[in-house]
């Protein structure tokens, strides 16, 4: 597949990016320090397109800076990372002065977002053509500072040359199943800035406290005074937040109220609307607009629109009409709807594809042939309903685990080739329980980064579902590594990455602690989703602590000793393995603990974590011990560990609560939910560790015959 000519048509559109490449031609031919040549002990993030550094010259001391000098025309930013906003504006430049210049030099970015940094002679230099561009050249300053102080070395001279490969970089706030405390996200928007994310997308559903449709919101909804007020101090840090009230399906939030059932498309499901029900319109669009109005000054309106079939009503079986032909009948009514409340429309792009029949190669490696035949045979699909498709509307192509298969680039292709506007959707969080896996999903983000810079699509939005609701800070390093690779797709290897990630987020100690950390919890988890089931399975979801006996391991039989672990030695084998991998691990949090500068919470958060993960293993090994030595002989270990389960669980919940609201309000409906979603099974969070629970109950009894 040729992608070179896309690629240069999309680049003389966007005249930024075209003097981006020229800019790095030019400064690749003077000669400057590759970007990941940065000061050793330092560790910038994202990774800054070039530095170089002049050894000749002196540099700057942590506390060196004293005063703000601002040039002319150039006005004090509203909002500062902490250790700049301390600086008064002084009188001019100087040693001990950080002086702010909207304006270019020779050198300059041609970019509102880029900027120039220099540091000589005990003073900072920030230049940038826009406002965003000289808060990111603070934010990286920051880091440089904060690196100073915490291993107490001198920033040296340096002359940093920076700007964004992809315009738009947002990140995903999905409260479908939970909510935390304001300070959390007010605390967030902060953590994003300083890694130059610049946009969230709040995927609202019940959490917003609608006016014009009240029974829609949770009783514990946030009002929009509160998310309009977030939403403007954001923009002061330049992330845009816009909202995402899905439309169409992913109805259940709306679709379980008794007011609204006459609106289902499916009079037995919650999960889709009926598109030719008036009235689904009306409900839709007054929760569009208190959305709108709940997120100032922001371009888009999120619409929804995946995972969606329709025309099962008594009118949609009437019309005659496809499930497609349905669901873009909707969407050309919602975008209009948008263009008409000054937003842009966002809609997933999945039924358009699945119901032209290409769908499948976007996700699935195909041989060469097979991806041509499909296209051959299904392509003029797409092509026959073109005119269906909204030009207005954003078309939001998400692929979370495997975006270099050359259908999903065939498909960002022929959304280039026929003029339609394009995201990219790539996530830190898909399904896993408890917490992230697969490297927090680092290496797809950064493949997903690459094609949206490749092929200038309209920007990139990193996923965080809240279907299995993991704690938000285990989002953060899928986050971080967005931030770095929407940046900088081209900077640094995933290993490179992970030890700048773990020295932002924790401190130096972290570069080296943390990776160690994440690889020992995660490969822990991996071990333990479904240890104590009797078959393998998923985690859940187990509505009831009886769901979860049901499936929990048998315990032994008295009359035949020895047999329980024999049939089970390849998970006692595991079971021990994980006993000192968790004690290297454990190890390693208390030495980061100890040693962090920053984010304690998170590790508080994991230790909790990993010392419920290891009561998976001491209660294979006592039940194992009853098994050998009998009840009467070993019953009160397994009861002792037992109690440690719960105590284990208890201290997890009161760590997890401290940001977040663990239980829905009294009276609250689950949705009934097309998906099994885990965290949509119970009212309160004893859903987390419900087969652990599970496998304790079934032990108990046992001990109890």
């Amino acid at each position: 597949m040729n992608r070179r000519p896309i690629l240069l048509r999309r680049t003389i559109m966007r005249p930024t990016i075209f003097f981006s490449l020229i800019l790095a031609l030019i400064l690749t031919a003077v000669g400057p320090a590759p970007a990941a040549a940065q000061p050793e002990g330092f560790a910038i993030l994202p990774e800054p397109k070039s530095i170089q550094i002049d050894p000749g010259e002196s540099g700057l001391a942590f506390d060196e800076l004293r005063f703000i000098h601002l040039e002319a025309g150039t006005e004090r930013p509203p909002a500062l990372p902490p250790l700049l906003d301390r600086l008064p504006v002084g009188s001019g430049p100087g040693p001990g002065v950080l002086s702010l210049s909207l304006g270019r030099t020779g050198i300059t970015p041609d970019h509102p977002q880029g900027y120039e940094l220099r540091i000589v002679g005990g003073a900072a230099h920030i230049v940038s053509l826009g406002e965003a561009g000289l808060f990111y050249g603070c934010q990286t300053l920051q880091q440089l500072l904060e690196d100073a102080r915490d291993t107490g070395l001198k920033i040296p001279a340096l002359s940093i040359i920076d700007w964004p490969a992809i315009d738009y970089r947002a990140v995903h706030f999905d409260v479908k199943h939970h909510l935390d405390r304001m300070e959390y996200y007010y605390r967030a928007v902060d953590r994003l800035a300083a890694m130059k994310i610049n946009a969230v997308i709040f995927e609202l559903e019940d959490k917003l406290r609608y006016r014009r449709q009240p029974a829609v919101g949770a009783q514990n909804a946030m009002s929009i005074e509160e998310v309009a007020a977030l939403t403007r101090y954001a923009a002061e840090r330049h992330v845009e937040f816009s909202p995402l009230v899905q439309g169409l399906g992913h109805a259940a939030f709306i679709l379980k109220h008794p007011e609204y059932r006459d609106l289902r498309d499916d009079p037995a499901r919650d999960w889709a609307f009926d598109p030719l029900n008036e009235r689904t319109y009306e409900i839709q669009f007054d929760l569009y607009l208190d959305a709108i109005e709940a997120t100032p000054g922001s371009r888009y309106l999120h619409i929804g629109g995946d995972e969606v079939e329709v025309g099962s009503s008594e009118a949609g079986r009437a019309s005659g009409l496809s499930s497609f032909e349905l669901q873009m009948q909707w969407l050309r009514r919602v975008a209009a709807f948008a263009e008409e409340h000054g937003r842009i429309p966002i809609m997933w792009d999945d039924m358009p594809l699945k119901h032209a029949g290409v769908y499948r190669t976007t996700h699935s490696r195909l041989e060469p042939a097979q991806l041509d035949r499909i296209w051959a045979e299904n392509g003029p699909n797409l092509e026959n309903s073109l005119d269906l498709f909204p030009r207005n509307c954003i078309y939001m192509r998400w692929n979370y685990g495997s975006p270099l298969v050359e259908g999903n680039v065939r498909t960002l292709q022929w959304y280039a080739e026929h003029g339609l506007r394009a995201m990219a959707a790539t996530a830190a969080q898909t399904t896993w329980p408890i917490h992230p896996r697969n490297g927090s999903n680092a290496v797809p983000i950064s493949d997903f980064n690459r094609l949206t810079a490749e092929y200038g699509l309209e920007g990139i939005l990193c996923t965080a579902w809240d279907d299995s609701s993991p704690h938000m800070e285990f989002y953060w390093r899928g986050w971080i590594a967005h931030a770095e690779y929407a940046w900088s797709p081209e900077g640094r290897s995933i290993e490179a990455f992970n030890a700048a990630y773990g020295q932002r987020r924790f401190g130096p100690a972290g570069a080296e602690l943390a990776p160690a950390i994440h690889t020992g919890l995660e490969a822990a988890l991996n071990a333990g989703d479904t240890i104590l089931r009797e078959e393998r399975g998923r985690r859940g979801p187990f509505p009831t602590l009886a769901d979860a006996v049901a499936v929990a391991l048998m315990m032994p039989d008295p009359a035949r000793p020895g047999a329980w672990s024999e049939r089970h030695a390849e998970r006692l084998s595991r079971a021990r393995a994980e006993l000192v991998r968790y004690e290297e691990t454990r190890g390693q949090i208390a030495e980061l603990l100890r040693r962090s500068t920053r984010g304690r919470y998170a590790l508080r958060l994991m230790d909790a974590l990993h010392e419920v993960q290891a009561c998976s293993w001491r209660l294979l090994s006592a039940t194992a011990a009853c098994d050998e030595q009998g009840r009467d002989a070993a019953g009160d270990r397994l009861r002792a560990e037992i109690e440690r389960f719960r105590r284990a669980e208890a201290r997890y919940l009161a760590v997890f609560g401290e940001m977040r609201f663990l239980t829905n309000p009294p009276g609250y409906e689950l949705d009934q939910n097309f998906h099994p979603h885990l965290a949509n099974v119970r009212n309160d969070p004893s859903w987390i560790f419900a087969l652990e629970a599970g496998y304790c109950a079934r032990a108990l009894a046992w001990l109890d015959r």
